[in-house]
């Protein structure tokens, strides 16, 4: 491990949920100190500082939620090879890359990357969700969904508005994924790799810049590739899937498994992966299974409880106790 692999280490380091309420210079301080976040945090006045910062950090993606009454400055502490994407709900924030400044205010996201920023300084009355994503991941999706030669890359704006119908579902999916994270443990949760994937994909569709002209040849029905996209997805039901897995067994690339599916099923490829460990967990149940639903439930990648009675009851028209007693369909 190299010395700054080691130095990362103390200052930085995964989290399932974090949460710091800062009001005053000695707070402040603990916080840069105490390590686990990628930035310090300073005044941009006189007056006491006023930030909360909540959110959850993994190696490969981050989310986090922040407010503030007094506005604050933020200097990273290490380079890193990560795009952060910031979408402001109030306020303003001026981020400072070298040799350029971007400009965020309510009603626009920013994308930029981690190593090239100086320093990030938002007003008072701040707002914003918050996530970071590696380049290498999300240039790996760009490959996979667009069949893009491998190294390539995809010139997206550095800032962009958010009231297109694709940035404002990217939007609700970057809170739905932290209020997820929030809640689940991250390590027994096998829709994590799917649910990061997608986003990336999701990230790469909504967001404006340049992008390859696709072909169309590559988006038409394929119907024995869904059935080996179905079988692959049947026989890897217990482990981690990733779309770009699924549509390398079917011979297709991401973008034609998704229309495929879309197109013969009417949902997409995480729904019916959903529906399908959701009857798993029916069977088990209805079979007479003597472990908990809890445990049946993990056993299927639904690693917080109230989302999957939900989804269950959906499913099924009950509860998962009640199929367990012999009264479920």
């Amino acid at each position: 491990m190299s010395l700054q692999d080691r130095r990362r280490e103390t200052i930085w380091f995964p989290q399932n949920f974090f949460r710091h309420r800062i009001a005053s210079l000695r707070q402040i301080d603990e916080v840069n100190a105490s390590g686990g976040i990628a930035v310090s945090f300073y005044r941009t006045g006189t007056d006491a500082a006023e930030i909360e910062i909540e959110g959850t950090q993994t190696a490969s993606l981050s989310f986090w939620s922040t407010r503030s009454s007094s506005g604050f400055l933020t200097v990273p502490k290490f380079n890193a090879d990560l795009l952060t994407v910031r979408f402001v709900q109030s306020g303003r924030m001026v981020r400072r890359d070298s040799g350029r400044e971007h400009l965020g205010s309510g009603g626009y996201a920013m994308l930029v990357a981690f190593e090239e920023m100086r320093n990030e300084e938002a007003s008072p009355d701040f707002a914003a969700v918050s996530g970071t994503i590696s380049r290498a991941s999300l240039m790996a999706s760009y490959e996979a969904l667009e069949g893009a030669p491998r190294g390539t890359f995809p010139q997206l704006e550095p800032v962009a508005p958010t009231d297109t119908t694709p940035m404002r579902a990217l939007h609700l999916s970057f809170q739905a994924l932290q209020a997820r994270l929030r809640l689940a443990e991250i390590q027994g949760d096998l829709f994590y790799t799917l649910l990061e994937e997608v986003l990336s994909y999701q990230l790469l569709t909504a967001w404006p810049g340049r992008k390859p002209h696709r072909d169309a040849r590559r988006v038409s029905r394929h119907s024995h590739h869904l059935g080996r996209a179905l079988d692959f997805i049947d026989g890897h039901l217990s482990r981690p899937l990733r779309l770009s897995d699924i549509a390398s067994a079917a011979g297709i690339s991401v973008r034609s498994l998704q229309l495929s599916f879309q197109a013969e099923l009417g949902r997409t490829p995480t729904q019916v992966i959903a529906e399908r460990r959701l009857d798993a967990a029916h069977r088990d149940l209805a079979g007479g299974s003597d472990d908990a639903v809890g445990a049946v439930a993990r056993r299927w990648g639904f690693s917080h409880m109230g989302d999957f009675g939900r989804r269950y009851r959906e499913r099924f028209g009950c509860t998962p106790t009640q199929t367990r007693r012999g009264r479920g369909s």
